[in-house]
């Protein structure tokens, strides 16, 4: 239930109920915080900075993982080529109808990271990296 919230288990949810409320409860808050401030041009930027800054950092999780892995084993590479392209034409309709700096910034930024990820998967495919061996460490081995 919401009143057992534990930090440690936020995205580890075992009911989709308790994921729903997590949900609506932040919508509530920030749709409250924002009706209050809704007159301010600072928060209104701010918000908007944010939302443009969040979208443009959702594939630095897959780079932090592949780059973890060293492997990009089970990722579609069809999926990061339509993102690579989809952020290419957004970032470049950005700078071409001179949106708001934030957009055009935020849209490199994801551009940069979709880029990476391409980078990743020819390094990992065509110079994977050694296995790690399993062989038992000497700290952890028994005194026969």
């Amino acid at each position: 239930s919401f009143a057992d919230f534990d930090l440690n288990y936020f995205w580890h949810w075992s009911k989709f109920t308790d994921y729903l409320q997590c949900v609506l409860t932040f919508t509530g808050v920030t749709g409250y915080i924002t009706y209050l401030w809704l007159d301010s041009p600072v928060f209104v930027e701010t918000l908007g900075f944010l939302a443009v800054f969040t979208e443009a950092m959702l594939g630095v999780p897959q780079l932090y993982r592949n780059y973890h892995n060293r492997s990009t084993e089970g990722m579609s590479i069809k999926m990061v080529l339509m993102w690579t392209s989809g952020d290419t034409f957004k970032t470049v309709y950005f700078i071409l109808n001179q949106a708001p700096f934030q957009f055009s910034i935020c849209g490199l930024l994801q551009v940069f990271v979709d880029i990476a990820i391409l980078l990743q998967v020819y390094l990992y495919s065509y110079y994977p990296q050694k296995p790690v061996s399993h062989t038992a460490h000497p700290a952890s081995t028994k005194a026969l």
